[in-house]
């Protein structure tokens, strides 16, 4: 089983566009870093002056809100939130309009959006390849069983994604403390939770409890690039189904929102960060565990397809 596995990996990484889309997440982040410094103007501003006056107009709106009912109750704890944000600021001397590695990570954990093109790629052909280029007949004679051969495949895929991640990750902290410092892990950040609860935690908390959850979105994204790779026999119409499903999943539950049963459906729980901020959720009565439930069942049903099909699968000689 290892051998397959190492095998697999051996192929993964001796294609160019691999190391592309290790590169390419680097390249990105230290073109927007490098940007972002010649640009930056907060050196050259009296920030303590600018916050003070903020927060005593902050101080003025919520007065008002709370007298008037103006926004209602989310309005004046957004307020409250922010004056809390901008104290701190002047309590512990740190600039808000001055980055941290933590808050450059924030800013840039959106980028495993792209990681998933990169996933769904590699994903998507490394079964339908096998088939397209012939090479599956050399794969089958080999002294393993179906299950084992598809099985190192999804492993080999997974862990890819993971590395993938961890390397992105480790490069958005390095840029980060080297552009902007390696502090702020406790600094405040105020979110909305699911319950519509505004809370308080460090942004360090945050950051981290986001990359977690993408880990969880990529493990299912590639389950299913990895089903649609193992249906197909093309790994062009395998790639570009999985992107099309990928890019137009989120929009069609949108436009469904409304239906009582669009809950259950895989899309509408794939984005798990949603639920550290009530801001980004689409559907208000979706909860945590029940999304990771509907992912797990999604996920059972696919892996089970994939196996199904591969095995039944006649490979003509």
């Amino acid at each position: 089983m290892l051998s397959l596995l190492q095998n697999e990996f051996v192929k993964i990484f001796n294609r160019p566009r691999t190391w592309v889309f290790f590169i390419l997440p680097l390249v990105i982040m230290l073109g927007v870093t490098i940007y972002s410094k010649v640009t930056d103007e907060s050196m050259n501003r009296d920030w303590k002056q600018e916050v003070r006056a903020e927060i005593k107009q902050s101080e003025k709106d919520l007065e008002e809100a709370k007298k008037n009912g103006a926004g209602g109750e989310d309005y004046v704890q957004i307020i409250e939130g922010d004056i809390k944000q901008k104290q701190y600021a002047l309590d512990n001397n740190l600039s808000p309009y001055e980055k941290t590695t933590w808050t450059f990570m924030k800013e840039f954990v959106p980028i495993s959006s792209l990681l998933g093109l990169f996933v769904i790629v590699v994903a998507s052909d490394i079964v339908s390849s096998e088939f397209s280029k012939g090479t599956i007949k050399m794969l089958l004679i080999r002294p393993f069983s179906r299950w084992k051969i598809l099985l190192s495949k999804f492993l080999a895929t997974l862990l890819f994604a993971i590395l993938l991640w961890f390397v992105t990750l480790f490069f958005m902290w390095m840029i980060g403390g080297v552009a902007y410092g390696f502090g702020g892990f406790s600094q405040p950040h105020f979110i909305q939770n699911a319950e519509g609860v505004w809370k308080e935690q460090a942004i360090s908390t945050y950051v981290l409890a986001n990359i977690g959850l993408e880990i969880i979105e990529l493990a299912v994204l590639v389950t299913l690039s990895f089903m649609i790779s193992t249906l197909f026999f093309s790994n062009s119409v395998a790639i570009g189904l999985a992107m099309l499903v990928m890019f137009t999943g989120g929009t069609i539950v949108q436009l469904l929102q409304s239906k009582e049963w669009v809950k259950y459906t895989l899309f509408a729980n794939m984005d798990l960060t949603q639920f550290l901020n009530k801001d980004f959720m689409v559907i208000d009565d979706l909860t945590m565990p029940f999304s990771l439930a509907v992912l797990a069942v999604y996920t059972a049903l696919m892996l089970a397809i994939t196996f199904t099909v591969f095995q039944k699968r006649d490979v003509k000689s």
